[in-house]
Parts: structure tokens; C-alpha cells; sequence
């Protein structure tokens, strides 16, 4: 498979490693433009570890699943991760490799020189990382180049050859190493994570033929962001990306959960459950984690109790203490919203920034938060549903009523004051002022479908459909027509997985099949020319901004299976 370094990065599921090659412009700093080996752990000061110099230029890359080769004319290098710990490098004949270690870019790092279990072997000390390589050639040679001053080296360097080729190990270690050398045998460690890769792949639904191609590359990007349980995270963690968001959020982990949901039903429920693990006692979710750093500033929509709803329509069957944890989980995520974020007391909960709503700069957000949007009020009252339906299956009958009264309550009050002229209005808390915009944001509440009049549902439809907001690519997420329209605007005009993913659904709970069916088939030619990316221009199409987005990913395989496959 043709493989873009620049865009999506080769790792492997666990590893916290990667290989991508970067422009001369990274996380503020000027480097050169090249292919590097990065380290996407929360504790890096500097995610770069290594620059990778090869004999001849211009490489072309190819994925099998099981390893990466780049070749430039005559010379060959193939590269492999066996276990998330450990990269290795085979180099074809007369290929020469240097390992330049960037130490200037950071002090205390550093090779030192030791012997063990009969290898001779170098270990770079990368404080940027906050961790340590441990090097050594299995076959070919290592000539070290490096100038020490005072407390670090100016520059160290690690050059391979081989006049027949060679085999390079490189072994991450946190804290200490076992002092073991195993021999790697290269195709046998290949043939082995490419069958691991198959089991993953076997994890998704099977996209239509046309997508064959798109089908894997997905499936490698979700199988490639995985990080193992380290520091916080105390599950497997599928990341946004291993480019530069290399984070799990409290919203996109849903889609990713939701994707896996059709055939790999404990990793599904490891990623519905993870971000769980950090609610604190007030029943609030973190914004963002990942193995060393938490954090808390924001948070983001409650749309757990529509993902579980949909993996359990999914046919993906929970055990009774699966239901029983994912029915605390969610009442305390609900009644925190509701005792903390209600801030003018009038029934109606708030986004305190746009942050908190996923979509960061929406219009929606462009008067002073606390804002109180037509979603959050949807996602709440579906996930009050969900309560209802959960405490009920439990045997807790006095719960279930307590969550349908609480629903009926809280709907009527939405249907009152977040909408005006039957149309989904945004206003600011205690103030209760109009906020005037075009986003897309407030017609995610079509995911209530029937729950809805039915001459709302009408009005929304129309205004979706008149083309102020669909394009040949999908719904933009603000109206074409908008003064605060930009073609790379973040949430003020591309098109996103999450709101086409959400809004394909609410359509089909208001009985636009058709137009659901037609935006998800949009969305998957939109990721067959252009790739994962993490968001689209609305009007040509263009892939935007990290182009390895596991959420694009997931959105795919949700909106095959549920609207391009026999089961649409």
C-alpha cells in the first residue's frame, strides 16, 4: 500500500514510538525537513527523538501492515515493531544509517557505551523524552560520533553499515532495562504483526468495494494510534493521532468506541469506558488525557448515553456489571451537568466555552459564555433516556420513573426555551440574549428524532436542506453563506466526522434516510481523495490540518455500516 510519512505516521498498536516525516517547522522549533522518530508520551518536552539520514534522497514508502520500506534507488531500509517497546531496522546492501540524536536541542542527553548479554550496545539518555534508547546492531557495524560538554553531549551520532546489510535494534525503556539482547528474525517479527494487524482489521465492519483501500488505511491508523496502559492511562488508549494530537478527549473516544462496537466488543468497551476512569467525585469528565497529564480546564458534550444507546442497538451485548458501571458512570456525568451547570437556575445547562461544546470557535460562541446550546440540551435528555432504559433492565424500577419524570420535565422546558420560531436557538445564560449565528451546532438536536414536533423537525430539515449549509462534500459546519465563514476555519465552515456521524443519525431518527444515506456516501468519497484528515473544506473536499485522525476513521466505518451496508 503507497504509505504517506508525512501524513500518517508508522507505530504500531501499543507503541509509543512513531516514524513520520515532518516539514522544517515543528512544535515552534525549525528543524529540517526529514523523517524522524518521535516518542508521542504526555512527559516529552520535545516529541522528536532521532533524525533518520539515509544513503540517496527522495524515498518512496510502502505499508504491508506488518512493517514500513523505504527505498531510494539501489538502497533499502525496512522497519518493523515486534512489541511496543522495540524498532527494528534492516538495511539492504552498501545501505549506511545515521542516527543523529538532536542533543542540542536539550540538555543531559547523552550515549554512553556497555556490554551485555554479549552485544555491544549504546544507550541514549533523551531527557527531552524523558526516556532512554538502548541501541545495538545485530548484524552490520555502529560507529559513534560524539562531543561531550560538561553535562550532555554537543552532538551524538550513531552511523550503521553493513557491506552485506544490518540489523539495528532500538529498545525504549522508561526506568530500566533487562540487560537481554534477543535475536530478531525480520520477516518472522513482520509476518507476526501483520497477523496482529489482521485480527484489528477484522475488528470493523467491511466497507462497500470501492473502499477497500480507504477500509484498511483506516483501520491501520486506528490500529497504529494505540498506546498501552502507562502512567494514567490505565487501559489500551486509541489517541487522536500520532501526529499532534496525541490525547484521548471526552468525546472522541465515543466515536472510536462506537466503531469497534459492531465486532470487537471488549475493545469497544475499553474505549467507551476509558475516560470514566478519571470522573472525579462531583461525576465530571476531564477535557483531555493521556499517560502523564490530565486535564481539566474544560470538558465536552455528554454524548455517552447516545453511544452507549447506539452500541446497544448495535447488538453488542453488556454484561449486568458492564450496565451497572455504565449506569453510574452516566448518572453521575448527568446530574453533575445538572447541578453545576445550570448557572441562572432556569433548567437549561451551559457550555462555559466553546471548548466544552468540542466545537471550539463555533459562532455559536461569539458572545460571552456561559452559552446554553439547543445540543447540550438533546444530548442530555437522550442520555436521561438511556437512564431510564438502563435502571429499568437492573430492576430498579423507582429509578427508571425518577429518569423518565426528570426527561419529561427537562423536555418540555428545551422545547420552550431553545427554540424560537420552531428553530434551534442558542442563548446566553441569565441574560437569555439571542446569540445570533449561522453553526451548524444547534441542529444537532435532530439526534431526538420523534421526540421532537414534528413541525420542528420539519423547520430544521428544510433550513438543512435549502443549502445554506450542505455542499457536494458534506454539512458544512457553518452556513456557506456566513460574514464568519472560512474555508480552514476549525468549526466555522469545515466538515467533520463527529457532526456528520451525530447528524447522519438524527436524520434517520427523523425519518431522512435518504439524505442520510447520501451525506455518509459524501463523506467516504471525501476520505477516498483525501485522506483521514481531521477536518475537510466544506467546498472542495480538501483534507485539513493532522491528516491521521482516528475519529475521521471511526466516523467512516460508522457511516458504511449504518448507511451504505445492507443493514442502511
Amino acid at each position: 500500500m503507497n504509505f504517506y510519512l508525512s501524513e500518517v505516521p508508522f507505530s504500531r498498536f501499543g507503541s509509543y514510538m512513531a516514524l513520520a516525516e515532518l516539514p522544517d517547522w515543528w512544535q515552534g522549533h525549525k528543524i529540517e525537513h526529514g523523517i524522524y522518530l518521535k516518542n508521542v508520551s504526555g512527559s516529552t518536552q520535545n516529541s522528536i527523538v532521532a533524525k533518520f539520514i539515509f544513503s540517496g534522497d527522495e524515498l518512496s514508502a510502502d505499508l504491508d501492515g506488518g512493517s514500513l520500506s523505504l527505498v531510494s534507488g539501489d538502497f533499502k531500509y525496512d522497519f518493523c515493531f515486534p512489541d511496543p517497546e522495540t524498532l527494528i531496522i534492516r538495511g539492504g546492501r552498501s545501505a549506511v544509517l545515521t542516527l543523529d540524536f538532536m542533543t542540542e536541542s536539550g540538555p543531559y542527553d547523552y550515549i554512553y557505551e556497555f556490554d551485555a548479554d554479549g552485544r555491544h550496545c549504546y544507550a541514549e539518555n533523551c531527557y527531552k523524552n524523558n526516556t532512554s534508547y538502548v541501541v545495538w546492531a545485530q548484524e552490520g557495524d555502529i560507529y559513534l560520533e560524539q562531543n561531550w560538554s560538561e553535562q550532555s553531549s554537543e552532538f551524538s551520532r550513531l552511523n550503521i553499515v553493513g557491506t552485506d546489510g544490518f540489523l539495528l535494534i532500538i529498545k525504549e525503556t522508561q526506568i530500566e532495562w533487562d540487560r537481554k539482547c534477543p535475536e530478531y528474525d525480520f520477516e518472522a517479527c513482520r509476518e507476526k504483526v501483520a497477523r496482529e494487524f489482521s485480527e484489528f482489521y477484522k475488528s470493523y465492519p467491511i466497507l462497500p468495494k470501492e473502499y477497500e483501500e480507504v477500509s484498511v488505511l483506516g483501520a491501520y491508523i486506528n490500529w497504529s494510534a494505540y498506546v498501552m496502559p502507562r502512567g494514567f492511562l490505565k487501559r489500551h488508549a486509541m489517541l487522536m493521532s500520532k501526529n499532534h494530537m496525541t490525547n484521548v478527549w471526552s468525546w472522541d473516544h465515543c466515536f472510536n468506541a462506537l466503531a469497534l462496537s459492531y465486532k470487537n466488543p471488549s475493545l469497544a468497551w475499553e474505549q467507551f469506558m476509558i475516560m470514566f476512569d478519571f470522573q472525579d467525585k462531583s461525576g465530571r469528565l476531564p477535557d483531555s488525557v493521556n499517560d502523564s497529564k490530565v486535564i481539566w480546564n474544560y470538558v465536552k458534550p455528554p454524548i455517552h448515553g447516545w453511544t452507549l444507546k447506539k452500541i446497544l442497538e448495535n447488538g453488542m451485548t453488556l454484561t449486568k456489571n458492564q450496565l451497572t458501571e455504565a449506569y453510574s458512570a452516566l448518572e453521575k456525568q448527568t446530574l453533575w451537568w445538572i447541578n453545576y451547570r445550570d448557572f441562572d437556575g432556569d433548567g437549561v445547562c451551559e457550555y462555559v466555552h466553546g471548548n466544552d461544546s468540542g466545537w471550539d470557535n463555533s459562532t455559536v460562541f461569539a458572545t460571552v459564555p456561559p452559552i446554553a446550546s439547543p445540543d447540550l440540551q438533546a444530548f442530555l435528555l437522550v442520555q436521561m433516556a438511556m437512564l431510564a432504559e438502563l435502571a429499568e433492565s437492573l430492576g430498579m424500577p423507582q429509578e427508571s420513573d425518577n429518569w423518565k419524570a426528570r426527561f419529561e420535565k427537562a423536555s418540555s422546558n428545551f422545547l420552550e426555551k431553545c427554540f424560537v420560531n420552531g428553530l434551534p436557538t442558542a442563548f446566553q445564560s441569565g441574560t437569555h440574549k439571542v446569540v445570533e449565528n449561522q453553526s451548524l451546532l444547534p441542529y444537532l438536536c435532530l439526534i431526538l428524532g420523534d421526540k421532537l414536533p414534528k413541525e420542528y423537525r420539519k423547520n430544521m430539515i428544510d433550513k438543512l436542506k435549502c443549502g445554506r449549509f450542505i455542499t457536494d462534500h458534506g454539512f458544512a459546519t457553518e452556513s456557506l453563506d456566513s460574514n464568519c465563514y472560512r474555508p480552514d476555519g476549525y468549526w466555522r465552515g469545515p466538515i467533520w466526522a463527529p457532526s456528520t456521524v451525530i447528524l447522519c443519525d438524527g436524520l434517520s431518527r427523523c425519518g431522512e434516510i435518504d439524505l442520510a444515506k447520501e451525506t455518509a456516501r459524501k463523506f467516504l468519497e471525501m476520505a477516498k481523495q483525501s485522506g483521514f484528515a481531521e477536518n475537510y473544506n466544506a467546498v472542495t473536499g480538501e483534507g485539513l490540518r493532522d491528516r491521521a485522525y482516528t475519529w475521521t476513521s471511526s466516523g467512516v466505518f460508522i457511516l458504511a455500516e449504518e448507511y451504505l451496508n445492507s443493514r442502511a
